[in-house]
């Protein structure tokens, strides 16, 4: 089933716009509905008014909010001007953020989302946005721009994490949609041989090879690195344009306290990444 409605949440935090860049491109490839999702759990702004305060004072306050998130949208108009009026969609939505978003998340094909990045300004902490937490809690595939990425196009060159797991298999499963006839696929194992231990009379390799992709199976050798920096480094050694990975095949409080893949990638990638969980 084709990609037909992709989520995009913007803060416009850096990060959020390299997300909303990115949206555009995959709009562009896939012509796909487009919606721009600002999530907010009320400003420290907002907090300030006091049920004794006139209510001239309280209008001001809540006005001067109301402006910044007309900024906002007309900034996210502004980026989207490519993508046909009746395809872009914009969703101003109060509430917890990380729950707002894994809400909506779970009723679109694909959610696009800045790599994590603190707030720089007072009073914009209620805006951000942990991306691994969004995909473990909405169970649907998010893909993770980074704020340094500035192409227009999305790429082609797919490097796939596998480790034969549940995580992996189903980012693999959502990637799919993703890939198109030809595409050069690289499956890559970290400091194990999943490949060697296939079930009898398939693999992952010849699934992907009967969707008609140009597959390449990599054993990378396990050493002092982390797996995550393993998988940074190898992506910018063969020009990778997007990594897929499974997200916690390890509970996320686990990976919070002893770390893991799933935060070191989501927090660090140079390259998109999609994850499911």
């Amino acid at each position: 089933m084709a990609i037909k409605n992709i989520l995009v949440a913007y803060n416009g935090l850096p990060g959020s716009e390299a997300a909303l860049h990115g949206a555009v491109a995959i709009q562009q490839h896939y012509d796909t509905h487009l919606t721009g999702l600002f999530a907010h759990g009320g400003s420290k702004l907002s907090h300030q008014i006091k049920p004794w305060m006139p209510q001239k004072v309280q209008d001001a306050i809540m006005q001067v909010e109301d402006d910044s998130h007309a900024e906002l949208r007309a900034k996210f108009d502004q980026i989207c001007a490519s993508v046909p009026h009746e395809k872009r969609h914009w969703i101003d939505s109060g509430g917890p953020v990380h729950r707002t978003v894994a809400a909506y998340a779970r009723l679109y094909d694909l959610t696009i989302l800045g790599m994590h990045e603190a707030a720089t300004e007072y009073g914009q902490s209620h805006i951000e946005i942990y991306p691994d937490r969004i995909t473990f809690d909405s169970g649907r595939p998010v893909v993770i721009f980074p704020a340094t990425y500035k192409k227009t196009t999305f790429g082609k060159k797919t490097v796939v994490a596998w480790d034969g797991g549940r995580a992996a298999s189903r980012a693999l499963a959502d990637a799919i949609r993703l890939l198109e006839k030809d595409d050069p696929v690289e499956i890559v194992s970290v400091g194990r041989s999943p490949f060697s231990g296939s079930l009898p009379g398939i693999d992952a390799g010849l699934i992907l090879q009967r969707h008609d992709l140009n597959v390449t199976l990599t054993e990378l050798p396990r050493d002092k690195r982390s797996i995550a920096d393993t998988l940074v480094e190898h992506c910018q050694q063969t020009s990778a344009d997007l990594l897929v990975m499974g997200a916690y095949e390890h509970s996320p409080l686990r990976e919070g306290l002893f770390g893991g893949v799933t935060r070191d990638i989501a927090m660090r990638a140079n390259i998109p990444v999609l994850m499911s969980h």
